[in-house]
């Protein structure tokens, strides 16, 4: 065991410098405990304070304790295999750590080192250690390891033979029976590999039992004190399954690592969770760890040659992260008191916002159409009338200008252009009907001045009357084209 370190540390050279800086374990103070290097920077490390003492194992037969659990009635504890082979046993203690009874094993267990217990009582004996001669083993590796389970009330351990699935030697010192009964085995290395048996678990069996690599659990530099350093922060030398199988863990040297266990699957807790590290600050040689019955605590005790002290440790949890807090949320209004705005949610408010906007973009645009459309029918309607009501272009100067000759001409015939004018008024009259009178639209304009009651004419008179009104007819009408106003002759009575 890592007791037996300080011997070989000084038998080898690699690890002088380690000798100086560390010194022998056998003769090392233990360091007071102090606060982790690290907890600072690493949420999930807790504060290190110093265990609390339960009881003292002074019994000298129980020396070099390795293993662990706690029972009803006290605690079970085993030496590990530098003890003699009188020592080589199961022993039960009371709470005051007096020893109440031991069982032997039926042959020589070869490095026993942790201890685990399952729901119905068993105790689990893992005979799983190989210590090299650095560590102060004999330096014969073994070809195989084994457990010994011992049942409520027995007093003859069972053996069940296992080996590494390449046939290598390897040094554990940590065991975990999960709730089917599986071993989990972690070896001591600062990087653990993590063994299980998927196939049932024989007893008294003559051929090993090949177990599974399944992974890895990877200690980390917490900076807790300990006789050793950075070296104990990372060596494996326990573990333990809580009562309701929802919690493992894995201690160290100088830490405990916590995991939470789902569906029963400790592999993968314990190769892929998040721990929660509690130090163990200044332990002598710590080895073995349990859960107290409640699963409130953990116990541990030391590998020790003298009376040594079986500790109580609070796990740490850390303090729930400000976003996983549980926040306080105001109760949901009645149905028949919400409004239609607390009914609404963000997409429905988004929906309408969008809404009312595509909406009101449709209105501006009808409104400018209107708009185009309006003013282009007013200005079609300004041309319109402006081309109506504009003047007629001037004549040409050279037409309207005065003609002596024309005019001379014009005076010296007055008579013959109003005896044409009648004739073409008398022609016009004899072509109508004997009862009515035509009447030339030019006459037309004196229709509105009052006219006076006619002349009663006779028989022999009325052809000379028409004359006479042709006559006058179509001196007005040419008088209008001249362009000469004509003044209307005082018309006699009678």
């Amino acid at each position: 065991m890592l007791q037996r370190v300080g011997g070989a540390f000084w038998a080898s050279g690699v690890l002088v410098s380690a000798v100086l800086a560390f010194g022998t374990p056998a003769v090392a103070k233990a360091p007071s405990p102090g606060p982790s290097a690290s907890a600072s920077t690493n949420p999930n490390l807790g504060p290190a304070s110093a265990g609390t003492v339960m009881c003292t194992i002074s019994d000298p037969q129980i020396t070099e304790v390795s293993g662990l659990v706690v029972t009803a009635d006290g605690y079970a504890v085993i030496n590990d295999s530098k003890t003699e082979r009188s020592r080589e046993k199961i022993y039960f203690l009371d709470e005051q750590c007096r020893p109440t009874r031991s069982v032997p094993y039926p042959s020589s267990a070869f490095d026993p080192e942790d201890l685990a217990v399952t729901k119905d009582g068993t105790l689990w004996v893992a005979d799983v250690g190989d210590n090299t001669t650095l560590t102060g083993g004999s330096g014969h590796s073994r070809t195989s390891i084994a457990l010994w389970s011992l049942a409520p009330g027995s007093n003859s351990p069972v053996i069940h033979r296992l080996a590494y699935p390449d046939g290598r030697a390897r040094d554990a010192e940590a065991l975990i029976m999960d709730e089917d009964g599986r071993p989990i085995i972690i070896t001591k290395e600062p990087v653990g590999e993590v063994y299980t048996l998927t196939t049932p678990l024989p007893a008294n069996n003559a051929n090993p039992e090949p177990l599974t690599r399944v992974g890895t659990f990877r200690p980390q530099t917490t900076g807790t004190a300990n006789p050793y350093g950075i070296v104990g922060t990372g060596v494996v030398t326990g573990a333990a399954l809580s009562p309701d199988g929802k919690r493992a863990v894995v201690r160290t040297m100088s830490d405990a690592y916590e995991f939470t266990v789902a569906d029963g699957d400790v592999v993968a807790a314990i190769t892929t969770g998040t721990p929660r590290i509690t130090p163990l600050p200044g332990e002598p040689q710590g080895e073995a760890i349990a859960f107290t019955l409640d699963g409130r605590y953990y116990v541990t005790v030391s590998d020790q040659s003298k009376a040594t002290p079986i500790l109580r440790y609070n796990p740490y949890q850390p303090p729930a992260p400000p976003s996983v807090a549980p926040a306080t949320q105001q109760p949901a209004p009645k149905a028949e008191n919400r409004s239609f705005a607390d009914s609404l949610s963000l997409r429905d408010i988004t929906r309408i916002v969008i809404g009312i906007g595509l909406f009101g973009v449709l209105l501006v645009v009808i409104g400018v159409a209107a708009v185009v459309m309006s003013r282009r029918r007013r200005r079609a309607q300004l041309e319109g009338e402006l081309a109506a009501s504009a003047p007629a272009a001037p004549a040409d100067p050279a037409e309207t200008a005065a003609d002596p000759a024309a005019d001379a001409a014009l005076e010296s015939e007055p008579e013959a252009t109003e005896e044409a004018s009648e004739t073409e008024a008398t022609t016009r009259v004899a072509d109508t009907s004997a009862d009515r009178v035509e009447i030339p639209a030019a006459a037309q304009e004196d229709q509105d001045a009052p006219a006076a009651p006619p002349a009663q004419a006779t028989p022999a008179d009325e052809p000379e009357t028409v004359a006479a009104t042709a006559a006058t007819t179509a001196r007005k009408g040419a008088a209008k084209k001249a362009g000469t106003p004509r003044k209307r002759a005082p018309r006699k009575d009678g």
